[in-house]
Protein backbone atom coordinates (compact mmCIF):
# COMPACT_ATOMS: atom_id res chain seq x y z
CA UNK A 1 0.00 0.00 0.00
CA UNK A 2 1.41 3.19 -1.02
CA UNK A 3 1.74 6.19 1.79
CA UNK A 4 -0.97 8.24 -0.19
CA UNK A 5 -3.27 5.69 0.30
CA UNK A 6 -2.56 5.64 4.23
CA UNK A 7 -3.76 9.05 4.74
CA UNK A 8 -6.91 9.25 4.96
CA UNK A 9 -6.86 6.21 7.76
CA UNK A 10 -4.84 8.15 9.29
CA UNK A 11 -6.82 11.57 9.30
CA UNK A 12 -9.94 9.15 9.90
CA UNK A 13 -8.15 8.36 13.19
CA UNK A 14 -7.65 11.86 14.07
CA UNK A 15 -11.32 12.55 13.31
CA UNK A 16 -12.44 9.68 15.30
CA UNK A 17 -10.24 10.55 18.80
CA UNK A 18 -11.76 14.08 18.10
CA UNK A 19 -15.39 13.13 18.13
CA UNK A 20 -14.71 10.51 20.59
CA UNK A 21 -12.96 13.60 23.06
CA UNK A 22 -16.22 15.89 21.78
CA UNK A 23 -18.77 12.93 23.21
CA UNK A 24 -16.53 12.60 26.44
CA UNK A 25 -16.89 16.04 27.38
CA UNK A 26 -20.37 16.50 26.95
CA UNK A 27 -20.21 18.50 23.93
CA UNK A 28 -22.30 16.01 22.47
CA UNK A 29 -24.50 14.30 24.59
CA UNK A 30 -26.34 10.97 24.90
CA UNK A 31 -28.84 10.95 21.75
CA UNK A 32 -27.49 14.14 20.37
CA UNK A 33 -27.28 13.72 16.71
CA UNK A 34 -23.90 14.48 15.73
CA UNK A 35 -23.08 16.97 12.19
CA UNK A 36 -23.69 15.35 8.91
CA UNK A 37 -20.98 13.62 7.00
CA UNK A 38 -20.91 17.06 4.71
CA UNK A 39 -20.49 19.02 7.77
CA UNK A 40 -17.97 17.33 8.99
CA UNK A 41 -16.44 17.39 6.16
CA UNK A 42 -15.90 20.63 5.97
CA UNK A 43 -15.22 21.44 9.66
CA UNK A 44 -12.24 19.04 8.65
CA UNK A 45 -11.34 19.73 5.29
CA UNK A 46 -11.30 16.10 4.60
CA UNK A 47 -14.07 13.74 1.85
CA UNK A 48 -16.65 12.38 2.98
CA UNK A 49 -14.96 8.71 2.87
CA UNK A 50 -12.70 9.79 5.49
CA UNK A 51 -16.16 11.02 7.81
CA UNK A 52 -17.08 7.89 6.81
CA UNK A 53 -14.26 5.44 8.54
CA UNK A 54 -13.82 7.75 11.24
CA UNK A 55 -17.48 7.02 11.71
CA UNK A 56 -17.23 3.23 11.50
CA UNK A 57 -14.77 3.45 14.19
CA UNK A 58 -17.25 5.20 16.69
CA UNK A 59 -20.09 2.76 16.03
CA UNK A 60 -17.99 -0.01 16.37
CA UNK A 61 -16.86 0.58 19.69
CA UNK A 62 -20.72 1.27 20.67
CA UNK A 63 -20.17 5.20 21.26
CA UNK A 64 -22.37 6.18 18.34
CA UNK A 65 -25.45 4.24 16.46
CA UNK A 66 -27.20 5.23 12.70
CA UNK A 67 -30.21 5.15 12.06
CA UNK A 68 -31.13 4.72 8.42
CA UNK A 69 -32.51 8.37 7.01
CA UNK A 70 -32.02 9.92 10.45
CA UNK A 71 -28.29 10.35 10.70
CA UNK A 72 -25.70 9.42 13.41
CA UNK A 73 -26.41 9.76 17.00
CA UNK A 74 -24.42 9.33 20.38
CA UNK A 75 -25.75 6.04 21.91
CA UNK A 76 -26.56 5.59 25.02
CA UNK A 77 -24.05 4.61 28.05
CA UNK A 78 -23.38 1.50 29.08
CA UNK A 79 -22.45 -0.20 32.43
CA UNK A 80 -19.54 -2.02 32.80
CA UNK A 81 -20.05 -5.54 33.17
CA UNK A 82 -18.54 -6.95 36.41
CA UNK A 83 -16.16 -9.43 36.30
CA UNK A 84 -17.51 -13.12 38.15
CA UNK A 85 -14.78 -12.61 41.69
CA UNK A 86 -11.20 -14.36 41.02
CA UNK A 87 -11.98 -17.15 43.47
CA UNK A 88 -14.85 -18.83 41.10
CA UNK A 89 -12.84 -18.72 37.75
CA UNK A 90 -11.82 -22.36 37.85
CA UNK A 91 -16.06 -23.52 38.02
CA UNK A 92 -16.17 -20.93 35.12
CA UNK A 93 -13.86 -22.10 32.38
CA UNK A 94 -15.89 -25.04 31.39
CA UNK A 95 -18.95 -22.23 30.81
CA UNK A 96 -16.40 -20.80 28.70
CA UNK A 97 -15.60 -23.54 26.55
CA UNK A 98 -19.51 -24.37 25.53
CA UNK A 99 -19.51 -20.79 24.94
CA UNK A 100 -16.54 -20.66 22.50
CA UNK A 101 -17.58 -24.25 20.93
CA UNK A 102 -20.82 -22.28 19.87
CA UNK A 103 -19.36 -19.42 19.30
CA UNK A 104 -16.61 -21.53 16.93
CA UNK A 105 -19.79 -23.17 14.97
CA UNK A 106 -21.80 -19.61 14.41
CA UNK A 107 -18.84 -17.44 13.83
CA UNK A 108 -17.02 -19.31 11.21
CA UNK A 109 -19.66 -19.02 8.63
CA UNK A 110 -20.91 -15.44 9.65
CA UNK A 111 -16.69 -14.80 8.28
CA UNK A 112 -17.77 -16.76 5.50
CA UNK A 113 -20.63 -14.81 4.98
CA UNK A 114 -19.62 -11.50 5.49
CA UNK A 115 -16.51 -11.90 2.85
CA UNK A 116 -19.27 -12.51 0.13
CA UNK A 117 -21.83 -9.89 1.22
CA UNK A 118 -20.19 -6.92 3.56
CA UNK A 119 -20.37 -3.78 2.08
CA UNK A 120 -17.73 -1.37 1.57
CA UNK A 121 -19.21 0.62 4.54
CA UNK A 122 -19.20 -2.60 7.02
CA UNK A 123 -15.63 -3.71 6.07
CA UNK A 124 -14.57 0.03 6.90
CA UNK A 125 -16.48 -1.09 10.01
CA UNK A 126 -14.70 -4.32 10.92
CA UNK A 127 -11.36 -2.39 9.62
CA UNK A 128 -11.78 0.00 12.40
CA UNK A 129 -12.98 -2.02 14.81
CA UNK A 130 -9.81 -4.19 14.69
CA UNK A 131 -7.71 -0.82 14.84
CA UNK A 132 -9.20 0.02 18.25
CA UNK A 133 -8.21 -3.06 19.43
CA UNK A 134 -4.57 -3.03 18.30
CA UNK A 135 -4.30 0.70 19.55
CA UNK A 136 -5.80 -0.81 23.14
CA UNK A 137 -3.39 -3.35 23.07
CA UNK A 138 -0.64 -0.99 22.20
CA UNK A 139 -1.38 1.52 24.84
CA UNK A 140 -1.46 -1.54 27.46
CA UNK A 141 -5.32 -1.49 27.78
CA UNK A 142 -8.04 -3.86 28.64
CA UNK A 143 -9.06 -4.65 24.96
CA UNK A 144 -11.86 -7.00 25.90
CA UNK A 145 -14.77 -5.36 24.92
CA UNK A 146 -12.50 -3.88 21.69
CA UNK A 147 -12.64 -7.72 20.90
CA UNK A 148 -16.40 -7.95 21.64
CA UNK A 149 -17.34 -5.32 19.24
CA UNK A 150 -14.60 -6.90 16.19
CA UNK A 151 -16.37 -10.05 16.01
CA UNK A 152 -19.78 -8.31 16.31
CA UNK A 153 -19.14 -5.76 13.45
CA UNK A 154 -18.45 -9.18 11.67
CA UNK A 155 -21.74 -10.24 12.31
CA UNK A 156 -23.52 -7.66 11.03
CA UNK A 157 -21.76 -7.62 7.42
CA UNK A 158 -23.50 -11.54 7.48
CA UNK A 159 -26.77 -8.71 6.71
CA UNK A 160 -28.34 -11.86 8.38
CA UNK A 161 -29.23 -9.54 12.22
CA UNK A 162 -29.63 -13.17 13.39
CA UNK A 163 -26.03 -13.61 13.72
CA UNK A 164 -25.75 -10.22 15.79
CA UNK A 165 -28.68 -11.14 17.89
CA UNK A 166 -26.68 -14.44 18.40
CA UNK A 167 -23.90 -12.69 19.89
CA UNK A 168 -25.18 -9.82 21.99
CA UNK A 169 -26.86 -12.61 23.42
CA UNK A 170 -23.91 -14.56 24.42
CA UNK A 171 -22.47 -10.62 25.61
CA UNK A 172 -18.69 -10.26 25.99
CA UNK A 173 -18.78 -12.54 28.69
CA UNK A 174 -17.41 -15.58 26.18
CA UNK A 175 -13.76 -13.24 26.10
CA UNK A 176 -12.71 -13.25 29.83
CA UNK A 177 -9.22 -13.18 29.42
CA UNK A 178 -8.76 -12.76 33.21
CA UNK A 179 -10.06 -16.41 33.28
CA UNK A 180 -6.37 -17.59 31.09
CA UNK A 181 -4.31 -17.15 34.42
CA UNK A 182 -2.06 -14.62 32.46
CA UNK A 183 -1.28 -11.57 34.61
CA UNK A 184 -1.99 -8.50 32.56
CA UNK A 185 1.26 -6.54 31.64
CA UNK A 186 3.38 -9.44 31.53
CA UNK A 187 5.42 -10.51 28.47
CA UNK A 188 3.58 -13.58 28.51
CA UNK A 189 0.25 -11.33 28.32
CA UNK A 190 1.56 -9.09 25.47
CA UNK A 191 2.72 -11.75 23.54
CA UNK A 192 -1.00 -13.58 24.28
CA UNK A 193 -2.63 -10.14 23.05
CA UNK A 194 -0.15 -9.41 20.10
CA UNK A 195 -1.38 -13.57 18.92
CA UNK A 196 -4.73 -11.95 19.32
CA UNK A 197 -4.27 -9.15 17.15
CA UNK A 198 -2.37 -11.24 14.17
CA UNK A 199 -5.61 -13.49 14.18
CA UNK A 200 -7.53 -10.54 13.84
CA UNK A 201 -5.41 -9.24 11.04
CA UNK A 202 -6.11 -12.27 8.83
CA UNK A 203 -9.55 -12.48 9.25
CA UNK A 204 -9.92 -8.78 8.24
CA UNK A 205 -7.40 -9.16 5.09
CA UNK A 206 -9.82 -12.76 4.03
CA UNK A 207 -12.90 -10.56 4.35
CA UNK A 208 -11.39 -7.64 2.58
CA UNK A 209 -10.29 -9.65 0.04
CA UNK A 210 -13.35 -11.34 -0.60
CA UNK A 211 -12.09 -14.36 -0.05
CA UNK A 212 -14.95 -16.74 1.79
CA UNK A 213 -12.96 -19.78 2.18
CA UNK A 214 -9.96 -18.09 3.70
CA UNK A 215 -12.22 -15.79 6.22
CA UNK A 216 -13.92 -19.16 7.47
CA UNK A 217 -10.56 -20.62 8.33
CA UNK A 218 -8.80 -17.35 9.67
CA UNK A 219 -12.04 -17.57 11.97
CA UNK A 220 -11.92 -20.71 12.53
CA UNK A 221 -8.26 -21.07 13.49
CA UNK A 222 -8.92 -18.18 16.08
CA UNK A 223 -11.55 -19.34 17.71
CA UNK A 224 -10.75 -22.86 17.89
CA UNK A 225 -7.03 -21.94 19.14
CA UNK A 226 -8.78 -19.68 22.29
CA UNK A 227 -10.76 -23.12 22.35
CA UNK A 228 -7.57 -25.05 22.82
CA UNK A 229 -6.32 -22.48 25.23
CA UNK A 230 -9.00 -22.89 27.40
CA UNK A 231 -9.05 -26.59 27.50
CA UNK A 232 -5.49 -26.55 28.71
CA UNK A 233 -6.18 -24.39 31.33
CA UNK A 234 -9.57 -26.40 32.62
CA UNK A 235 -7.26 -29.63 32.80
CA UNK A 236 -4.39 -27.40 34.58
CA UNK A 237 -7.45 -26.37 37.12
CA UNK A 238 -8.75 -29.67 37.58
CA UNK A 239 -4.78 -31.00 38.31
CA UNK A 240 -4.32 -28.52 40.82
CA UNK A 241 -7.71 -28.96 42.63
Amino acid sequence: MSEDAKVPRYLAREIEDDLRAAITSGQYRTGDKLPTENALGQKYGVSRTVVREAIAGLRAAGTVVSRRGSGVFVAEERLPVLPPPAEDWPRKVPDVIDALELRAAVEVEAARLAASRASIGQIEEIYAAERIFARKIADGADAAADDFAFHRAIARATNNAAFDRFLAELGPRTIPRRELGIAHGTKEYAAYMARLEAEHRAIVAAIEGRDAQAAAAAMAAHLLGSLKRYRDLSRLAGERA
